[in-house]
């Protein structure tokens, strides 16, 4: 990868979560549950998940509801809350991961059968965790091509309950629905300075046993509302993702350290993928040895797992999370970097995603409604980026 300049700055970032109607609830008395489906000892308690997993509410996507549906509240809710319809956006990024390897284009297919985007104006990517970072990372790169007044908006929708074991302890206390949108644009909005992602080779002996890091499963198995049910789940291999996991996001903020351009005292935010409140932790404690000061934003409780959602709703809900965890305001120069790592979707076996972006906080940012609204600022951004060259831009 090789430095290349853009002038892309993020001017919106969207979520739904309080949209109550799209979701039914799962607390921890609901996880101890679903964790003894089919005679498992499952967890000892509803303490134990809470310390286990850093949660206490997950989401579901109502039973006579779809991702479609999710989708298409989340892109209204984006034209209410900026005043742009889809059709003022040069390409529609889709992130919607699935063991089924069709799942996300056949969502964007549904997405233009309802008359949100033209079909050929939609790029659909399984990239689970990572996902955000990686369309942050295409989307950069497209509007390098767009012209004085592109504008890209990048549509994270999550629905793991589908493709998971409700019965399987390393998944069924974490992964929860969700969906952000977050709009980019050419001299607009919170300048993006360096946007990183890639996939990395997991070494044998960094895999610490011959088993593959992830692998799916075709089995009898129960979903999330206790039903038995036939379908293709996700299998984790816990120790090495959990292991190679935490050394990927400190190796991906050693570098988005070195990147940014900081005086000592002054604050650096990390948004990192929230995957699991022991993960976190020792990711935390890791990085407090390497980097005092540096402050981490923890958003597990009310919103769990939502794959490829969480980091964007850290800045949809920046406000109620730096409250949450205690944290002051942010100011004007205060750093920011969004960090990411996880399953790699094309190559669950072997390889691990990552990525990470940098950011500086700004007077004219405002956050309101839970929606992060930014005025033009006119930065020069600096973007890694050697993807997306081929995606057409009109």
């Amino acid at each position: 990868m090789s430095f290349s300049e853009t002038r892309a700055g993020i001017s919106a970032v969207v979520d739904i979560f309080d949209q109550h109607d799209l979701f039914d609830f799962l607390d921890n008395d609901d996880v101890l549950r679903l964790s003894r489906l089919g005679g498992g000892p499952g967890f000892s308690g509803g303490s134990s998940i809470r310390k286990a997993t850093g949660i206490s509410r997950r989401r579901l996507l109502k039973s006579d509801l779809s991702a479609a549906d999710l989708g298409e509240r989340l892109c209204t809710e984006l034209t209410r809350a900026t005043g742009l319809e889809m059709s003022e956006f040069d390409a529609v990024l889709l992130c919607h991961s699935f063991t089924d390897v069709s799942a996300a284009d056949q969502l964007a297919g549904q997405l233009a059968g309802r008359q949100i985007a033209a079909r050929d104006r939609i790029f659909a990517f399984n990239h689970g965790c990572a996902g955000f970072l990686k369309l942050l990372h295409t989307g950069t790169a497209l509007l390098r091509k767009a012209g004085r007044h592109g504008r890209v908006v990048l549509l994270m929708i999550e629905t793991p309950e589908f493709w998971h074991d409700a019965a399987d302890r390393l998944f069924c206390g974490i992964v929860s629905a969700g969906a952000t949108a977050v709009v980019l644009e050419r001299d607009r909005g919170l300048p993006l300075r360096t946007v990183v992602s890639g996939d990395h080779a997991v070494p044998e002996e960094r895999r610490m046993n011959d088993r593959p890091l992830f692998h799916t499963d075709l089995t009898e198995v129960f979903d999330f509302r206790s039903r038995p049910v036939r379908r293709t789940v996700m299998r984790m291999n816990s120790e090495p993702v959990f292991l190679n996991g935490i050394e990927l996001m400190l190796s991906s903020l050693r570098r988005a350290l070195a990147t940014i351009d900081y005086s000592p005292g002054e604050r650096i935010i990390v948004a990192p993928h929230q995957p699991s409140g022991k993960l976190l932790k020792a990711l935390i404690a890791a990085a407090a040895t390497e980097f005092p000061g540096v402050e981490f934003l923890n958003n597990l409780e009310f919103y769990g797992n939502t794959i490829s959602s969480t980091v964007p709703t850290l800045l949809s809900r920046l406000d109620e999370i730096l409250l949450s965890n205690r944290l002051a305001e942010l100011v004007p120069g205060d750093h920011i970097i969004l960090l990411a790592a996880g399953i790699c979707m094309e190559r669950i076996a072997d390889h691990m995603s990552a990525g990470f972006a940098c950011l500086s906080w700004q007077p004219e940012m405002t956050v309101s409604g839970g929606n992060l609204r930014c005025r033009s600022m006119g930065r020069r951004v600096e973007e890694l980026s050697d993807v997306a060259e081929n995606l057409p831009i009109a």
